[in-house]
């Protein structure tokens, strides 16, 4: 198994849903569908709750924000999304002073990481009694851990040249990335999208939880070359870390 070797837990909870453990042993959940989540093994829906002290959002589709208030007032961890979702997050439960709201291009401090939001191609609504509604645009992350260790979670996205910007910025040394297709990228965009980004380490997620993801880490790998990349695939099954 890969080491990263650098004070760093990643776990793939399945689905787009990803755990963190930063170097100073905080939890921190990326996109909180843990409870309905089919792909999530049922001893990660408990442990993944404790010590959580942050929960990145993404975007608002329910299969990455259906446990958000939840799990929020269940542990108060802060919640770091987009400002279009703040007053939506206040008016389910949440406490405004629990949320940090910001927008693309900035950069907050939350949990001794520094987090940037970066764009991401992709819709963000919600379904509530018939009704759509919508929760601001689709965001990734360039998440800095207090070491420098860098990873960028790019969101439910397509492949897009801003990713090129990103490399160039912060040079990310982990990206996390969907290769389901259908919704989001399929592995050969995701392949491409490795080539702008130049990460050494790639994690694939939102892919096999229903059959129309039929993305797999096998054509990944096999797109990488293609493009002449040199990024090594981490294909971590649901439940697993990295570290």
């Amino acid at each position: 198994m890969t080491v990263l070797g650098k004070a760093t837990t990643i776990t793939w909870a399945g689905h787009g849903t990803f755990h963190l453990t930063t170097p100073e042993g905080r939890g921190v959940l990326i996109d909180a569908w843990l409870d309905g989540n089919p792909a999530c093994p049922e001893a990660l829906k408990s442990s993944l709750r404790q010590n959580l002290a942050a929960i990145l959002v993404t975007h608002g589709h329910f299969d990455h924000i259906n446990d958000l208030v939840q799990l929020a007032q269940e542990t108060g961890a802060v919640v770091v999304c987009q400002f279009d979702l703040v007053s939506y997050l206040a008016s389910k439960g949440i406490p405004n002073t629990q949320i940090v709201g910001f927008n693309k291009g900035g950069t907050v401090t939350v949990a001794d990481m520094r987090i940037t939001m970066t764009n991401a191609h992709h819709s963000s609504s919600i379904n509530e009694n018939g009704q759509l509604i919508g929760l601001g645009t689709a965001a990734g992350f360039v998440i800095r851990m207090s070491n420098g260790f860098t990873i960028y979670h790019t969101g439910d996205t397509s492949v897009t040249m801003d990713m090129q910007i990103v490399r160039d910025l912060y040079a990310p040394e982990l990206a996390i990335l969907p290769i389901g297709d259908h919704f989001t990228m399929d592995p050969r965009q995701a392949g491409y999208a490795l080539k702008l980004i130049g990460a050494k380490y790639a994690i694939p997620g939102h892919y096999g939880t229903y059959p129309i993801l039929s993305g797999t880490p096998e054509a990944l790998v096999a797109a990488i070359q293609e493009f002449g990349g040199t990024t090594e695939v981490i294909a971590l099954k649901p439940g697993e870390s990295v570290s």
